[in-house]
């Protein structure tokens, strides 16, 4: 530290020696990796520990370096923000010298290479508290999410959901169920997936009343259609959340809709207090299975006629049933509407190259083992990130021109016309082309 100037010829030295290398004893955070449970163990799989590489000749002009000055730093709050390398390697490569700097500052033309931080538009989460939790079973919970401080949380709609920062690692999105009128509190139910990636395992663990936490501001892919003259809305299990606010809005504005409900137990089946309570409950049927079988959805959906919409939430299968039903009674595609909550099974999809044109006339290539997102992103154009399943619809844009291979689970028919999901869907034959909004 007192003679800087000695520390490349001390740094060899000291490899010569075989000194400076891992120290088992000291290593041992290293070693450990995050569980699905949220908690912290020992790795399961041998750990990558490579030594001291004396010989190697690490030239500068060789390094691909990348800085994230203020203007290209994430946002203070936290949510997803896809760090842009490209821009990162041409800001390293614009860096100015200590001695630049200061003469700028001394002269005033600092501003032409300052890196001013400007947070654009309002913060996309709230803070809020879980002001309750309701245990419905051991995999199913209700939570009530009221803000912090005080006040009115932002307006929202039938359908929309919310995003839930349950750690840094897991943003997971949850339905609004409760009456769209009331702004004093988020309502959520929660099951618990023991084999899922872990989010909302953690969740049911560490919740509690009193906890704060972060959500998104309400987003809504699954509204209400407003020409729609009769709706009958079918849930099956934790399905049934979007549902509940569909309802409280319907009959808030006069419109005629009916409600069914399905499950296997009335212990496993949320939010059957708030349905007795609802002045809309005689508009509900439940369906449960050990007292009466499953139900007939055939029976229960009418034969279509102009302004019927059918909604349904719940399991793959469950929906996919639902919509059969809805197509033998003649409901057409754009009034018969699914909201997923997880990734369905999949079809063996087969990836090909293909090519972007952007708005501005430039063309990105997308390589088959790369999606459309992540190829806009290396290319220096952002794209909003959240699922990268083909759930959420952040990354939708706009679709010029061009065949595409649709495979999302949030576009209707008609929105498909003319959008697409970049983190999943690709050009419909290889080598083709699509022109989109961005």
């Amino acid at each position: 530290m007192a003679a800087p100037a000695t520390a490349p010829v001390l740094q060899r030295l000291d490899d010569a020696l075989g000194r400076g290398g891992l120290n088992p004893v000291k290593k041992w955070w290293w070693d450990l990796e995050l569980k699905p449970t949220g908690g912290y163990a020992p790795a399961a799989a041998p750990v990558n520990a490579r030594g001291l590489q004396p010989d190697l000749d690490l030239r500068f002009e060789d390094q691909t370096l990348a800085v994230y000055p203020a203007d290209l730093a994430p946002p203070p709050w936290p949510y997803p923000f896809p760090m842009d390398r490209e821009k990162g390697i041409e800001a390293y490569q614009a860096m100015v010298t200590a001695e630049d700097y200061r003469r700028r500052l001394r002269d005033g033309t600092i501003d032409a290479v300052a890196h001013r931080y400007m947070a654009a538009g309002e913060s996309p989460v709230l803070a809020v508290e879980v002001a309750s939790v309701e245990r419905v079973s051991d995999s199913l919970a209700v939570y009530d999410l009221t803000p912090v401080g005080g006040g009115d949380l932002p307006e929202w709609t039938a359908g929309a959901h919310i995003d839930v920062v349950v750690a840094p690692e897991y943003l997971r999105q949850y339905s609004l169920a409760g009456d769209p009128a009331d702004r004093t509190r988020f309502r959520i139910g929660v099951l618990r997936e023991d084999g899922g990636k872990g989010g909302s395992a953690l969740l049911h663990r560490i919740f509690a009343p009193g906890r704060r936490i972060f959500v998104s501001r309400p987003i809504n892919h699954f509204a209400l259609d407003p020409e729609a003259t009769r709706v009958i809305l079918v849930g099956g299990g934790i399905g049934i959340t979007p549902l509940l606010a569909m309802a409280h809005e319907l009959h808030a504005e006069g419109r005629d809709f009916a409600l069914h409900y399905s499950g296997r137990t009335r212990t496993q089946m949320a939010f059957l207090d708030d349905i007795a309570a609802a002045p809309w409950a005689d508009r509900v049927t439940l369906h449960v299975s050990e007292e009466a079988g499953r139900a007939d959805l055939d029976a229960l959906l009418p034969d279509w006629t102009p302004g019927t919409h059918v909604y349904s939430c719940g399991g793959a299968a469950f929906m996919e049933a639902v919509m059969a039903a809805a197509e033998g009674r003649g409901f057409p595609d754009e009034a018969a509407h699914v909201e997923y909550f997880t990734t369905p099974d999949l079809p063996d999809y087969e990836n090909h190259a293909f090519t972007l044109k952007l708005a501005s006339g430039a063309h990105v290539e997308v390589p088959a083992d790369r999606s459309a997102a992540d190829a806009l992103i290396a290319a220096g154009v952002p794209v909003d990130l959240k699922c990268s399943d083909g759930l959420c619809g952040v990354c939708r844009c706009g679709v010029v021109s061009g065949e595409v291979e649709h495979r999302d689970f949030v576009l209707s028919k008609a929105q498909r016309a003319h959008s697409m999901i970049l983190c999943q869907s690709r050009a419909a034959a290889p080598g083709g082309e699509i022109e989109i909004d961005l």
